[in-house]
């Protein structure tokens, strides 16, 4: 994961504060759609910006999978390593 300066982050939380927190509030079952369609719209809009070529297609589903796997190594995994260390393991 990319990760942003100090200063990027500073910058990016104040400019996006109240969309954050907006979707902070939520339940789960609005999130979802609301983060879908925060995603998608801004995919829309950069890819008319930038060209509908398969490159810039590409960058943005590579970056969606990178986020998957971000959110699975860092959230997901520490939870399921508790629970097995709790439950214990598939035998």
């Amino acid at each position: 994961m990319p990760y942003l300066s100090k200063e990027d982050k500073v910058k990016f939380d104040l400019k996006y504060k109240d969309a954050l927190s907006y979707l902070a509030e939520m339940d789960i079952k609005e999130l979802t759609g609301h983060i879908n369609y925060m995603v998608f719209k801004t995919t829309k809009v950069w890819t008319e910006k930038n060209g509908k070529k398969y490159f810039v297609f590409a960058s943005i589903v590579g970056t969606m999978i990178c986020c998957v796997l971000e959110i699975y190594r860092r959230l997901v995994a520490p939870y399921e390593d508790k629970k097995i260390l709790e439950n214990g393991d598939v035998e």
